[in-house]
């Protein structure tokens, strides 16, 4: 798959502790130039962590063991010629080791070959990060407003790419990564699998020698995801070495050539991609199906909804184009379909964040039904059985969200996440208790549970903070939870956990479950019917469950 020239990253012995903690332990690989490698392993078994050390980022330096990089560099930068760094462009001066005998661009001096100590060489560690590129899971980076060829074209420019040639290379990247057609649209309004799109594309445009990609298709549909396998898979070819996390252990098995599996921050394997996979595999139980649920009556009523807008780059967009759906009190629903389909945008507008351009989406409060469709406009309701009004606050508090791109507050605790920053009007104690019992049923283990309260976000993989933020929106204890792709970043073990939790949390709290996914094999293993959806229409609703 990938262009070999020898040794180019060697990590040895690295060793990593977050206030006494070990996230790393011991862990030794070599990685070959033009190598592609996996990562695998549960939430919190360390493969971010190593990705950012990787990177060179200031808080992931190792507590032991090096990072070796070897590479071909300008002796300029080796203290072997006049240094003066201020004439001297860094890019074109750092390249991987194949390059060694090539003629600096600047001063015309051949590359020599390096091993650079990444994290003792602080001044080589910033040039060589200039070549190191990164995706980050749920994290987009675009200029919003900006269309989607700005963004490609203001990364070829920051790489000083040759003027009359960067619209050619942009077109080429944005056609690699299947985003032709929307070289016109701001970026802000492209959907969450869209954006990914256009970040690997600005990604591949800064031409790294290294890219980390940390769940690159976590959040992307099937058939989009294949779209992006095939451009990493290419870049590789093409002699980029490619380093990269899912928690899909078939996209490991496809586009990489070695996997390392991580534990708890211990090396468990390495080797052979496909034998790697399949040893992990082996300790991924099937969950459970239920094959008849009880519902209730109807809870959510949507009725010819439409969303419709104008753009200056796009017309008129039909985000929702005409839906109508009765989902139940008790069921979980599923709403799929690729990115792009309308999916969020109709989950929004129940959830009161997006108004609707026509027709109707009502939700049941007890015996009235309350319009919903136009709370975020107007901030008013029509309660349909007394034809009165009264505040959008009155429904929101039983609907919650879990939005793709989740934050929580980075200065408190976890604890405080769960509980004060909330509003939860409880006791500590009862707070406390509450939060450890949600924390337990998305998956931590007690002794886990104790350690994450007293922590902030910054010292959690991010799969760890998608969980928090899921046992966030159960805290709330809604009337009716919408998740947007609640397993985006989450490895098969650690759904297991949430679909039992989900399921639990149905049954012991009697809630209405919107599950937003383009995850297939999760949505048709928890929901008891889902609908599928393409350009804001409704194509059919599948029946998985007797209801």
């Amino acid at each position: 798959m990938g262009k070999e020239n020898g040794q180019f990253i060697k990590i040895s012995g690295v060793s990593k502790e977050f206030e006494g903690k070990q996230v790393l332990k011991n862990v030794n690989v070599v990685i070959n130039e033009g190598e592609s490698l996996g990562l695998l392993g549960r939430s919190g078994s360390g493969k971010s962590v190593l990705l950012n050390m990787l990177r060179g980022t200031e808080d992931y330096a190792p507590t032991s063991g090096e990072v070796i990089f070897r590479v071909a560099i300008c002796p300029h930068y080796l203290g072997k010629a006049d240094s003066r760094e201020g004439e001297h462009p860094p890019l074109g001066t750092v390249e991987p080791p194949s390059k060694v005998g090539s003629v600096c661009p600047k001063c015309g001096s051949k590359l020599e070959i390096q091993e650079v100590n990444y994290w003792k060489d602080k001044d080589a560690r910033r040039k060589i990060k200039k070549r190191v590129a990164i995706m980050l899971q749920r994290t987009f980076g675009l200029y919003g407003e900006d269309t989607v060829m700005y963004n490609i074209l203001q990364a070829l420019e920051s790489r000083n790419y040759p003027l009359d040639l960067r619209f050619r290379r942009a077109y080429e990247l944005l056609k690699a990564v299947n985003m032709i057609h929307r070289v016109t649209f701001p970026a802000m309004d492209l959907s969450g699998g869209e954006k990914q799109r256009v970040v690997l594309a600005r990604q591949l445009a800064l031409d790294p020698f290294v890219l980390l990609a940390d769940e690159p298709t976590g959040t992307l549909d099937i058939k989009t995801g294949k779209v992006v396998h095939k451009a990493l898979i290419e870049s590789s070819k093409a002699g980029m070495t490619l380093i990269t996390t899912s928690h899909w252990p078939s996209i490991i098995k496809e586009i990489t050539e070695k996997a390392l599996w991580l534990d708890h921050g211990e090396v468990v394997a390495y080797g052979d991609s496909k034998t790697v996979v399949e040893e992990f595999e082996k300790q991924i139980e099937e969950t459970e199906r239920e094959e008849h649920v009880k519902l209730g009556e109807p809870k959510i009523m949507i009725e010819h909804c439409k969303k419709y807008y104008y753009s200056v780059w796009r017309g008129m967009v039909k985000a929702v184009d005409d839906v109508s759906l009765t989902i139940y009190e008790n069921e979980i629903f599923g709403l799929i379909g690729v990115s792009g389909a309308g999916k969020t945008t109709l989950s929004r507008i129940i959830c009161q964040v997006d108004p609707l351009t026509d027709g109707s989406v009502k939700i049941r409060v007890g015996d009235r039904w309350i319009e919903v469709g136009r709370v975020a406009e107007t901030g008013v309701w029509l309660s349909w059985a007394t034809k009165t009004e009264g505040t959008g606050e009155q429904t929101a508090t039983r609907v919650a969200m879990l939005h793709q791109e989740f934050s929580l507050y980075p200065e408190k605790t976890i604890l405080e996440n769960l509980t004060s920053c909330l509003g939860l009007q409880l006791p500590m104690e009862l707070g406390s208790m509450k939060a450890k019992f949600m924390l337990q049923g998305v998956g931590f283990s007690e002794d886990e549970v104790e350690e994450i309260l007293k922590k902030t976000h910054a010292e959690l993989s991010v799969g760890e903070r998608q969980r928090i933020a899921l046992a966030q929106i159960l805290m709330k204890e809604p009337a009716i939870a919408i998740l947007d792709e609640p397993t985006g970043t989450m490895d098969p073990i650690t759904k297991k956990f949430v679909a039992d939790s989900i399921r639990a949390v149905r049954e012991n709290l009697g809630m209405t479950f919107l599950i937003v996914s383009h995850d297939l094999d999760f949505a048709y293993d928890i929901c008891d019917r889902v609908a599928h959806m393409q350009d804001g229409k409704v194509t059919k609703v599948e029946e998985l469950r007797v209801v």
